[in-house]
């Protein structure tokens, strides 16, 4: 069975790169590009991983990984950011993220990220 993987992020060139990566790799890829639609889609859909940005619309990434981990504490999050800040950093792995990669990242990254994250659920 395929894995359906939920990309949050409002850049849409960089959520079409993550689909097109994540799609030769077998996965079924989803694209939110604002915090409501993806929490509204997280309520409707199943999925087995979550590709996220920190700094969204509407909703922010924060926000988003604790409704997660309140609601599907055994998803996967991974955090797809540009922000370098330590303090954030460590602040999203204490509330339960499996990995954090900082833009820009290598296709081999996400996927070997993206693998390990799907391994630990």
């Amino acid at each position: 069975m395929e894995k359906r993987i939920l990309v949050i992020e409002d850049n849409r060139q960089v959520a079409e790169a993550l689909e097109y990566s994540l799609s030769k790799e077998g996965y079924t890829v989803v694209a939110c590009f604002d915090g409501t639609a993806a929490m509204n889609k997280l309520q409707t859909d199943h999925f087995d991983l979550v590709l996220i940005d920190l700094i969204l619309p509407y909703v922010s990434g924060i926000n988003i990984i604790k409704w997660i981990k309140t609601e599907h504490p055994t998803l996967p999050v991974i955090v797809i950011s540009s922000i370098e800040e330590e303090n954030i950093i460590t602040h999203t792995f204490l509330m339960g993220v499996s990995d954090f990669i900082s833009k820009p990242f290598s296709p081999l990254r996400l996927t070997t990220s993206v693998k390990n994250g799907l391994l630990s659920a």
